[in-house]
């Protein structure tokens, strides 16, 4: 087989039909599968979605968990049940353009030293979502917890900014990535002691180490949406992304990078909190969400002091 697709998928049911419906479309002319893996939804998606997709021309198959193992164990537990000689690891809240599928296996064929390829990523709206990204150094982690770092240090050569034309990266988004199977296999997949983000990260890091080649595909591309399955609990999300951020930092860095993680970080969301107040008394039409955000970085703030591992 060609190309398995394999979504994780966690209370988006209507978003993940229409993921679903995309990949097929875009493979429709590959030997291809989607295999959707459901944490235990509450929406019972994966019953509603068994049901839905029962018979189609592209096989889909539903795997229901009974409760949620987070993302990198999902995604392990769908590469199992794969056939493909290429994985497609596929956000639910995606839809994918035209041949973007064909067009990464092909990648992959013609480029041996390829680890992880990305394609180029969009919003909603048609804009150009960050979907590459360095490897976390000092200055990076300075620029994501100061409001003006990106002003005082400058802005990191692939943070934040697409390529624009296919080349070689650190690291591309979680939200679609692909590799072939037996790259997947030599790495060990999924490194399931991240719940939930950082896991592109620790795999595009091992990807590298092992001597292949991460890659933005500019002529392949998908919309995200970003965010759909998770933005009731914004704050969690937030803290969520902070551990991980520093069990990574943990296991590739120095005690002193740990170290300005969690000061920097400290210094950074403290400075939010004032500054999203201020935000919310003068932008009355953008109140609620700058009142999301005060609330995260109160809660963030909590956590570097209290909370940090």
């Amino acid at each position: 087989m060609d190309c398995s697709t394999i979504i994780v998928s966690y209370n988006t049911f209507d978003l993940t039909v229409e993921a679903i419906r995309s990949a097929a479309k875009s493979a429709e002319e590959l030997d291809h599968e989607i295999i959707v893996v459901d944490n235990a939804s509450p929406d019972r998606s994966g019953e509603r979605l068994r049901g839905l997709f029962e018979t189609t021309p592209t096989p889909v198959k539903v795997i229901i968990n009974d409760d949620n193992p987070g993302f990198s164990a999902a995604n392990n537990q769908g590469a199992a049940e794969a056939s493909g000689r290429v994985l497609f690891f596929l956000n639910p809240d995606t839809i994918v353009h035209g041949a973007a599928i064909p067009v990464l296996c092909s990648f992959l064929d013609q480029h041996p030293d390829a680890g992880a390829v990305g394609p180029l990523v969009l919003n909603a709206d048609g804009t150009i979502q960050p979907s590459t990204f360095d490897l976390l150094t000092a200055r990076g982690i300075l620029r994501q917890h100061l409001p003006l770092g990106s002003f005082i240090l400058g802005r990191d050569r692939r943070i934040d900014r697409v390529p624009d034309r296919t080349s070689p990266v650190d690291i591309v988004k979680g939200c679609a990535l692909a590799l072939r199977r037996d790259t997947y296999d030599k790495i060990g997949g999924w490194d399931e002691s991240y719940f939930m983000y950082g896991e592109e990260t620790e795999m595009c890091y091992r990807l590298l180490h092992e001597g292949f080649v991460n890659y933005f595909a500019r002529e392949a591309s998908i919309t995200h949406l970003g965010g759909a399955a998770s933005m009731e609990h914004y704050a969690e999300q937030q803290i969520v992304h902070q551990r991980s951020a520093t069990q990574f930092l943990r296991r590739h860095h120095s005690s002193w990078m740990v170290k300005l993680h969690r000061w920097s970080g400290l210094a950074g969301f403290a400075i939010r909190i004032p500054f999203f107040a201020i935000l919310k008394r003068i932008s009355p039409g953008k109140s609620d969400e700058y009142q999301l955000r005060g609330d995260a970085a109160r809660r963030l703030t909590q956590w570097f002091i209290r909370e940090y591992e």
